[in-house]
């Protein structure tokens, strides 16, 4: 059972990855790219599925998300946006935690900043 919940995992774990990166890179794919990979994630298609849909076999279909998927990964690897998001949002988080013991001033810049942003603190 605990081989299937770390398999579970894992699959869960790349994803959400594959999400993430999707949402930050994906304007450098091509339109055929960036709508497979939407379908797969968002329709919880087979690459089977997704081939079938698109008109392509199996092994095109896995060619396609695989070449995606890579330079989704290759963009993160130089940018490091969706590593950078995830240090603001624990950043964040953690000044909504301490907001308490913080100083008014310091909350002030901080409620300034993220209005600017066009976000709520």
């Amino acid at each position: 059972m605990k081989d299937d919940d770390a398999n579970f995992d894992t699959v869960l774990f790349e994803r959400v990855r594959f999400g993430e990166l999707l949402d930050a890179y994906s304007d450098i794919l091509t339109e055929k790219q960036r709508g497979a990979c939407a379908v797969l994630l968002a329709e919880d298609l087979t690459v089977t599925e997704m081939g079938a849909r698109m008109g392509m076999t199996r092994q095109g279909a896995y060619d396609l998300v695989k070449r995606s998927r890579d330079r989704l990964e290759d963009m993160e690897r130089r940018l490091g946006l969706v590593k950078l998001r995830k240090s603001h949002d624990a950043l964040l988080a953690a000044i909504r935690e301490e907001e308490a013991a913080l100083p008014a001033r310091f909350m002030e810049k901080i409620a300034a900043l993220r209005y600017e942003e066009g976000e709520n603190v």
